[in-house]
């Protein structure tokens, strides 16, 4: 029997975070009876211990601001009268809504998500735009939850909560409209009258560095794919590919393997150019081969040669990378 985890249930929970692969997915959607080709960011999990999660603590950045009598409300009032310019009043309420479930030292929640979009009056979709939001300015951060005893069932997110509220860096002071900034100014006045010393404002924190610092403690799980996927997902590419080429690419491309064809064997020309494409993108141009190997054949022996083709049809072509439309 495991010891209890952070929701305090006996289960053996998995905390992870999404983070994108840098690749994309071609797909194709149906919208008015019509196909049409998208791409979607491939992402990847990374598990985290839940001993790091333990130790993370979004109250170790920033300059935590001083309790002060009168000066605090349920909420800090400085979250109501200054984070809330780049909140926006939805950011404050559900600030407010994760906050209240991390009584005493606890600084952790994971209430139901679908439940506070009700009382906020929000759907989820912007409820979940909001909680971005909080994360890029380091008042929440979300882990995702998988139960291990429930063959990896999802269950509802784990939300680190920020207590401690920080003052503005002074990038966000320096955007604050002018009589909002004077307001600052004043409210700091206060506080340095009553603790007689000077406090200065620290500069921003970037959050995507303190969030990969905990990412790099997990482990990465990645899903294999099926031939049928990598099939699938092959069809959905040259589909994409398919609708974005133009008749210029194919005109372009074809001067240019008029130029290769004279300066090698037909064999030669036929095994590594066969069923070969391109696509300018603004001044950037992809060339497509069939496969992995031929890709990497043409851009390792073939590139110099590629690169004056190309440029002696567009002079204007700035980049040349190469891709594969089969594993």
């Amino acid at each position: 029997m495991y010891a209890k985890n952070l929701k305090g249930s006996a289960h053996k929970l998995l905390y992870y975070r999404y983070r994108p692969t840098g690749a994309e997915e071609s797909k194709i959607r149906v919208v008015n009876d019509e196909q049409q080709a998208y791409t979607k960011k491939e992402l990847e999990k990374i598990y985290i211990p839940e001993e790091e999660i333990k130790k993370f603590s979004l109250d170790k950045h920033g300059q935590p601001i001083p309790h002060v009598d009168g000066h605090m409300t349920i909420i800090s009032n400085y979250i109501w009268d200054y984070w809330g310019h780049f909140f926006s009043a939805e950011g404050v309420a559900l600030y407010g809504h994760l906050k209240r479930f991390c009584y005493g030292d606890k600084d952790y929640c994971w209430p139901d998500l679908k439940l506070i979009s009700q009382k906020m009056n929000k759907s989820r979709n912007t409820v979940k735009k909001v909680l971005g939001v909080l994360e890029r300015y380091g008042f929440v951060v979300v882990f995702n939850v998988q139960n291990a005893d429930k063959n990896n069932l999802e269950e509802s997110p784990l939300y680190k909560v920020r207590k401690k509220v920080p003052f503005l860096p002074v990038e966000l002071y320096e955007r604050l409209p002018t009589e909002l900034r004077l307001d600052h100014d004043r409210y700091m006045q206060r506080i340095v009258e009553n603790l007689d010393e000077v406090i200065h404002l620290d500069p921003s924190v970037d959050f995507t560095e303190v969030y990969d610092s905990v990412i790099r403690k997990g482990t990465v799980v990645r899903k294999e794919k099926t031939i049928q996927k990598l099939q699938k997902d092959t069809q959905a590419k040259i589909k994409s590919l398919e609708m974005e080429i133009t008749d210029q690419d194919r005109s372009v491309w074809n001067e240019v393997l008029i130029t290769l064809q004279a300066k090698m064997t037909k064999p030669s020309f036929d095994t590594w150019f066969k069923h070969s494409f391109c696509i300018k993108r603004d001044r950037t141009v992809t060339i497509y081969s069939p496969t992995h190997f031929a890709s990497e054949w043409l851009s390792n022996r073939m590139d110099s040669l590629i690169h004056d083709g190309l440029l002696q049809v567009d002079p204007y072509i700035e980049k040349i990378q190469y891709d594969y439309l089969h594993q």
